[in-house]
């Protein structure tokens, strides 16, 4: 016997509920407040998420891989993958006050929970590697084609990169001054000229 037809997008729930959960973060995020989200009964959430915490799991990874998949195709199209780079970075300079708050869901994740769930630590810890290794696979390629000579290796210059990514989110939360984290980004941002 059949069960009952899914009534909900999926990847809606998802998107919905990883967004609330970034903004009020995994503890302080309560089921009533999800359930309000989603628009979805407890049941229907429950049935297909067994829990909180694979909601979680599933909603940051459909997020990251989207990003990730995002970042990969406008670097892999792009002539001038140093300047994509640039424009991540850059692109912290169009977030409003509140999405600055925010910082990176990847960040806050390893906040959160470390010391506690391991699990998820690791989950978001790959993220963090994965977009790091874009760095150094076109920067690489960079190099090899000529159209970038910058000091380091690219395993070196992704090391930095990564770093000051974290760093970004977290400046970016103190400084609200365009201004002042433009001036942050450029200096940093001088390893890819």
């Amino acid at each position: 016997m059949a069960g009952r037809p899914k009534l909900f997008n999926r990847e809606q729930v998802l998107e919905k509920s990883i967004l609330l959960f970034w903004e009020k973060g995994y503890e302080n995020t309560s089921t009533a407040e999800l359930l309000e989200v989603v628009q979805l009964n407890k049941g229907s959430l429950y049935n297909e998420f067994n829990s909180k915490k694979e909601l979680f799991i599933e909603g940051l990874k459909y997020l990251e891989e989207k990003a990730l998949q995002n970042l990969e195709s406008n670097l892999a199209a792009s002539d001038a993958p140093i300047e994509v780079i640039k424009s991540l970075f850059y692109g912290v300079l169009n977030a409003s006050p509140e999405q600055n708050c925010k910082g990176c869901i990847l960040g806050n994740t390893i906040m959160e929970f470390a010391g506690q769930q391991k699990d998820i630590v690791d989950i978001a810890g790959r993220y963090i590697k994965q977009l790091e290794g874009l760095f150094v696979t076109y920067i690489q390629k960079a190099k090899d084609n000529g159209s970038f000579s910058g000091l380091g290796t690219a395993e070196d210059i992704g090391k930095y990169l990564i770093n000051f990514w974290n760093g970004i989110n977290i400046s970016r939360r103190i400084y609200q001054d365009d201004k002042v984290l433009k001036e942050m980004i450029d200096f940093h941002l001088r390893i890819l000229n």
